[in-house]
């Protein structure tokens, strides 16, 4: 969530914590989108880091496109 949502009250599903770019978010949320809520550009993620606090997992499977 970019914004507090009270009208959701807890009903969504959180994953992470953005610990630095927040900038970059700010930036998305004020992109333009479309009366559905989609952007109108493309949002695509170019990297991602995640700290697993020293648990080794499997590599993740992909989705084929």
């Amino acid at each position: 969530m970019h914004q507090t949502s009270p009208h959701l009250d807890g009903e969504y599903a959180a994953f992470g914590k953005v610990i630095e770019g927040m900038d970059v978010v700010n930036e998305i949320a004020l992109t333009p989108t479309t009366w559905g809520d989609r952007p109108k550009v493309a949002m695509v993620m170019e990297s991602v880091t995640v700290d697993t606090l020293g648990v080794d997992y499997p590599e993740p499977k992909t989705l084929n496109k």
